[in-house]
């Protein structure tokens, strides 16, 4: 009676308890039948009106679709956490969605990938060489590519792959290609001349990266010109440490840059470069925010700088319920610096949402 507890309203003339009592001594193993077949009995029990009828006989509908929902979806390899996330995104359609195309799910719903949709469309019976499958495929092909740092794969060498992966004649994978490009899911861009094949967010997020550096990288630095001839000597006073000539170069780089990047191997001085960026800049006033793509990166960095630094995520004020990020170009970080440590870690979207957030003159 769990469902017709939960149905019952919370503050009513008769308790949720006495209310599904009241049914069961009503009618019994008849009940649910009651409730589908002919709700209009339910008025001659004392205490329900039609408001309340209305009510038990919504909420029993409304949990029946979702059981079934569920129970299509669990007899086919879905665990219970995706399939609410599913019927969340579905809705009362679930069942016709993954029966019409179980590979959108890998698009629509969060922590599903190929392999989970494949094993759903094996169990529907879908054919291993069907056009649907074959355009999941590349895409999934794209998409572990881009756990390896490739935005995008050569379309010879992505339709050769996929064949290989999926077992599916070329041609089919080639009108796959096809397919997907026409639906704007890829996108082509000749490269050395050469064919190539991206996944829609991820050159949409390539192409953002570049046009913010050029958009950063124009205008000066937002704490003017410092004299590095100056601002050496008197950042090794108040360290107590002597720079090397590669760390002179790369100090008095980054003070006239408005966009740099300072690389090198472990133990080569990254770490000093930045202290001594950063205290020469708070002597000028200048607003700074560090961060860095982990928690763990990020206290790495708190604890060598002696500042407060923030994983990407943090800084950007991630929004759980939105799955977006309250800080962007609308509503831009408050800096005139920003220090990202680790960024060989920054995947290329999350990187294209970071920039975008950065104003201007930062």
């Amino acid at each position: 009676m769990a469902d017709l507890a939960y149905a019952a309203p919370s503050s009513t003339s008769i308790g949720i308890v006495e209310f599904a009592r009241t049914l069961v001594a009503a009618f019994g193993e008849d009940v649910f039948t009651v409730i589908e077949e002919t709700p209009e009995r339910l008025l001659a029990l004392p205490g329900i009106g039609p408001k309340r009828q209305q009510r038990v006989t919504s909420a029993w509908a409304e949990q029946k679709v979702i059981r079934e929902i569920m129970v299509f979806l669990q007899s086919h390899g879905v665990g219970t956490a995706r399939a609410v996330r599913i019927y969340k995104t579905y809705g009362d359609a679930a069942v016709e969605k993954v029966r019409e195309n179980p590979y959108r799910l890998a698009l629509d719903i969060w922590g599903i990938g190929f392999k989970t949709a494949d094993a759903i469309a094996e169990r529907l019976g879908i054919a291993r060489d069907a056009p649907i499958r074959a355009q999941a495929g590349v895409r999934h092909v794209l998409q572990e590519l881009s756990t390896e740092g490739h935005c995008a794969a050569w379309r010879d060498e992505l339709g050769t792959q996929a064949a290989r992966l999926l077992e599916i004649p070329a041609p089919i994978i080639a009108a796959a290609i096809d397919s997907e490009l026409a639906e704007e899911r890829l996108v082509a861009e000749t490269i050395a001349e050469r064919p190539a094949l991206f996944l829609t967010p991820l050159q949409r997020a390539e192409r953002g990266v570049a046009g913010h550096l050029r958009r950063l990288a124009q205008d000066p630095p937002p704490w003017g010109p410092i004299d590095a001839e100056k601002a050496l000597p008197w950042v090794e006073t108040r360290t107590g440490q002597v720079l090397s000539a590669s760390q002179r170069t790369a100090v008095a780089t980054v003070l006239e840059a408005k966009v740099a990047i300072i690389t090198g191997g472990p133990g080569v001085g990254k770490t000093t470069v930045v202290n001594s960026l950063l205290r020469i800049l708070a002597a000028k006033g200048v607003e700074v925010l560090l961060c860095a793509p982990t928690g763990r990166a990020a206290k790495r960095l708190a604890e060598s700088t002696g500042r407060e630094a923030k994983t990407i995520h943090r800084l950007l004020e991630f929004d759980p319920q939105s799955m977006g990020f309250k800080r962007d170009a609308e509503h831009p970080l408050e800096a005139d610096l920003v220090v990202v440590d680790e960024t060989s870690m920054v995947d290329i979207v999350l990187m294209n949402q970071l920039l975008r957030a950065v104003p201007s003159f930062a």
